[in-house]
């Protein structure tokens, strides 16, 4: 996921563009800020970046946001986060909290300052998803049956009272990061039952070609993740539901944020259910 942020960062700058008001301008914060559950907060920061060609690690690391005066509040306690890295994802170096951690039924504030400049937003935290059961499912490709391979089926339990909404992250246990499920997100605005089926799948992209990640006899961990709604409509707008990593493409200030004056991204509560299986043959 944090491949597509990147991405939202890098803008491409060959051919056309209408007028400055119609494209990201350069130096533009982008915000990518979580808290979940009895976990602390995570905000990563970072600048997006004119370039023609080939951008270089130096012009990446360049992106990163780390001058920032980045502080949280949950009504009683308020917290300035303090700048920790984490080699794995993008950005390697990120704010945190040590104080305060996710709860549910609290709002939480968050306040940018960087370059003289005020962000704000608030989110809160979703309900636990729940995941009641998980059944394998032939695979078929191009009308062909494939024995080596399985869809998933996740049976997912459903409050009828409420519209919710989530995200799928997916990897195999041998892989350090989470790749994005198929699909990337989706909502219960259109689902009437107190339960659901949901057909999920894992695709990597080999030069150009889709690849199922799940493979029989691998064993997977899948993440149901609760989101808030402005972190599903910040997705949708950038078509992170189409589960493919975007690439090579500018944005305009139509993509949806919940953070205040004019920064790029969301800041949003987090509930997950993970599981860990084993694709089996039937």
């Amino acid at each position: 996921m944090n491949k597509i942020l990147f991405s939202l960062v890098v803008l491409v700058m060959y051919g056309c563009v209408d007028t400055d008001a119609d494209i990201l301008s350069s130096d533009q914060l982008t915000v990518e800020g979580e808290i979940q559950e009895n976990k602390f907060a995570e905000i990563r920061l970072t600048n997006s970046l004119f370039f023609e060609g080939v951008i270089d690690s130096l012009e990446i690391a360049k992106s990163i946001e780390t001058k920032a005066r980045v502080e949280i509040s949950n009504g009683e306690t308020s917290e300035i986060l303090t700048l920790k890295r984490e080699d794995s994802k993008f950005p390697f170096l990120y704010y945190r909290s040590n104080i305060i951690k996710g709860e549910l039924g609290k709002n939480y504030d968050l306040s940018i300052t960087v370059r003289g400049k005020e962000f704000v937003s608030r989110t809160e935290l979703p309900e636990k998803p729940e995941i009641l059961d998980i059944n394998f499912l032939e695979f078929i490709e191009d009308g062909i049956s494939n024995p080596n391979y399985r869809d998933v089926k996740l049976t997912i339990n459903n409050d009828v009272s409420s519209i919710r909404y989530f995200k799928i992250l997916i990897k195999n246990e041998k892989e350090d990061k989470f790749g994005l499920g198929g699909p990337f997100i989706f909502n219960t605005e259109n689902i009437s039952t107190n339960k659901f089926p949901l057909i999920v799948r894992y695709l990597k992209f080999d030069e150009g070609e889709k690849e199922n990640q799940f493979k029989v006899n691998e064993v997977m961990v899948l993440q149901l993740v609760a989101i808030t709604k402005e972190q599903f409509d910040f997705w949708k707008s950038v078509k992170g539901d189409e589960s493919t990593f975007i690439e090579n493409s500018s944005f305009t200030n139509e993509v949806v944020t919940n953070i205040s004056n004019g920064a790029f991204g969301y800041w949003s509560g987090e509930n997950v259910e993970s599981i860990k299986f084993k694709i089996l043959e039937k």
